[in-house]
């Protein structure tokens, strides 16, 4: 798709689309029924600056949406975010360790909080996180920048096409170079922060692939195909292989200064430019420092 960025409209390239009506756009591009109807009703979306009905042939020569059409209150914060890639659709941040990504009713600052600061001085952007990690998890986290098309995120995201991993930091000695944990997870029934293995749990399947292992410390590349909570640190667990200062089912150990696992690689499929891509953030000095010394 070739297109890019008007003031606060998107304008898309006619020509290089392969669909052939609005409703077609509207079904590849805009998955949520209520989005596509007020891109019609409010006159959103135009083709050469004109209003368009669903059953309208795509012809002439630009698309145009009105990618942020909406306006919002933000808070300043005295906490500044790490931007590590942004474009018309997408933020992708760096999550410092032991902050929620967003509120869970308390009043303490949220990674989302954060974000919202960023755009204070453009507050037509619309952020909302298309995914999340653990309070105490460090590493990436994409924000959605339009509510057009945070639902085609959100549906990317649930089809495996937003894809997360992981660097995990065991103290354990793992000697296999690549494993599978395929075991449900589920809530434990005695510690509401908890989670446990669990035969009537959600499926949960992880892959993990050995990077190096010396002094009783292992470092592990994980990749997700599901996404439960404490996922990665529950089939660690499950098998003898406990993340260092992981509070619930970890160990502790002076070789990190926080719990050793960190989303460092975000790789995806750019619904606008058509495209994968792949984001990557440095690792903290601690968790570098015990990278070089493990492998």
């Amino acid at each position: 798709m070739n297109y890019y960025l008007e003031d606060k409209k998107l304008i898309i390239k006619i020509d290089s689309l392969f669909v052939k009506t609005i409703q077609e756009f509207l079904d590849a591009y805009i998955p949520s029924k209520r989005i596509q109807h007020l891109l019609i009703q409010n006159k959103w979306l135009t083709m050469d600056n004109n209003p368009v009905k669903r059953q309208d042939d795509i012809c002439g020569l630009n698309l145009e949406i009105e990618l942020y059409p909406s306006m919002h209150e933000y808070k300043p914060s005295y906490n500044k975010i790490q931007a590590v890639y942004e474009d018309e659709i997408i933020l992708v941040v760096f999550k410092p360790k032991g902050v929620l990504v967003h509120s869970d009713g308390g009043t303490e600052e949220t990674l989302s909080d954060m974000v919202k600061d960023y755009y204070i001085d453009k507050p037509y952007i619309d952020v909302q996180p298309v995914h999340r990690l653990d309070k105490e998890t460090t590493g990436l986290v994409m924000f959605s920048k339009s509510e057009i098309f945070q639902p085609l995120l959100d549906k990317l995201m649930a089809q495996s096409q937003i894809r997360r991993q992981y660097l995990a930091f065991v103290k354990a000695k793992v000697n296999e170079e690549t494993f599978t944990i395929n075991k449900p997870i589920g809530k434990d029934r005695h510690d509401s922060k908890k989670r446990v293995v669990s035969r009537n749990g959600q499926s949960a399947l992880t892959k993990f692939r050995l990077l190096g292992s010396k002094n009783g410390i292992s470092v592990l590349r994980c990749i997700l195909d599901t996404g439960r909570t404490h996922q990665i640190r529950v089939h660690l667990s499950s098998c003898g292989y406990p993340i260092i200062n992981d509070d619930l089912y970890g160990v502790r150990d002076k070789a990190l200064v926080r719990m050793g696992l960190i989303g460092d690689i975000l790789d995806f499929y750019h619904p606008l430019k058509e495209e994968n891509m792949e984001v990557e953030c440095e690792l903290p000095n601690d968790m570098a420092k015990l990278v070089n010394e493990v492998l």
